[in-house]
């Protein structure tokens, strides 16, 4: 177990996305750095950074200035990660927060979907402190 959103968990997601074949097959032209936190824990954030679909790195958040950010209270994510809210309901409704490019998104819309879904793969404790 993980904690959500921790440095391990990032890591472990990172493996989840490459062993992910749709992800694998749609995002062979996607690079991108993506942050990700819990509304109000920016200070705790973590990054991905994807290079031409493959997580190449994953960790701790630092100052460089992401292509997309990603963020929401604990209890969305965990209902993104469990399924009980669809990512893109979570978007229009405003539950998930989102900065970066709308249109590189939306190109991307499918594979970004089983990215948040694919959240529920890595064994997470959902207590954060």
């Amino acid at each position: 177990m993980h904690r959500f959103l921790s440095e391990e968990w990032i890591k472990a997601y990172a493996e989840e996305w490459n062993k992910n074949e749709k992800l694998e097959s749609e995002l062979k032209t996607f690079s991108a750095s993506i942050k990700y936190y819990v509304d109000g824990m920016e200070n705790q954030a973590v990054h991905l950074i994807v290079q031409n679909g493959e997580a190449k790195e994953a960790g701790k958040a630092d100052s460089r200035n992401y292509d997309f950010e990603l963020w929401a209270s604990l209890d969305n994510w965990k209902k993104l990660a469990t399924g009980d809210m669809g990512p893109k309901a979570a978007m229009l409704t405003k539950r998930l927060k989102f900065k970066g490019s709308m249109i590189t998104a939306m190109k991307y819309m499918s594979a970004f979907e089983e990215s948040l879904k694919m959240m529920g793969r890595v064994p997470t404790d959902w207590e954060i402190k």
